[in-house]
């Protein structure tokens, strides 16, 4: 029997695997994207139980609707996507959508001492203190297109598409929320920049 390295196949080839049946490439998506899936479920509605539940019933569905599936050369986009049309058709409007509750930078930078680490690292976590509070002052939908841009690393085209926005209206909405921010924080933005970097991968 061929032995499948799921790691070393391209999205479309393991979108494709799934497609065709392969029970193992819907596990290593599952296992592969349900923290993402969980933490962006989790910005859209606070109700953990719920956000676990659209979830499994998306993976259901995957594999129940497989042969309508079409091919897709960006997995985390389609997951994302569906999981949040999923999270629409279950919960209310004015749940708690509660963005960037934790920041999660981590200072990886050569410290010359142990005492100017502690230093550097309660500095740091000041400026995350009061740049989680500017980012609490935003809207519902500048909070998204935010975590959407700068932690999931997605293109402004595909924000553009999960949101259900033109990309014009995409970069209107996300300089305004950046504008808010250079406004109100300062020298915080390059926090935003830098924590973006971090999280491209996710």
């Amino acid at each position: 029997m061929e032995e499948i390295w799921y790691t070393d196949l391209s999205d479309q080839e393991l979108w494709s695997r799934l497609i065709n049946g392969d029970e193992g490439a819907l596990a290593f998506i599952y296992n592969t994207w349900f923290p993402s899936l969980y933490k962006y479920g989790m910005k859209l509605h606070a109700d953990s139980s719920r956000v676990k539940d659209c979830i499994h019933d998306l993976f259901a569905t995957l594999w129940h609707s497989r042969a309508n599936l079409s091919v897709t050369d960006n997995i985390r986009f389609y997951l994302f996507a569906s999981l949040k049309r999923n999270i629409a058709k279950h919960i209310r409007k004015e749940g708690i959508f509660s963005l960037f509750g934790s920041l999660g930078i981590d200072n990886h930078s050569h410290m010359p001492s142990h005492e100017q680490k502690l230093i550097d690292e309660q500095s740091l976590d000041e400026q995350k203190r009061k740049l989680r509070r500017v980012i609490d002052q935003l809207p519902k939908r500048q909070k998204e297109i935010l975590y959407l841009r700068y932690y999931e690393g997605l293109s402004t085209q595909e924000t553009a598409e999960i949101m259900s926005l033109s990309v014009n209206s995409t970069y209107v909405l996300l300089s305004k929320a950046l504008n808010y921010l250079k406004n109100h924080s300062g020298e915080l933005m390059v926090l935003i920049i830098f924590w973006g970097d971090q999280h491209t991968s996710f």
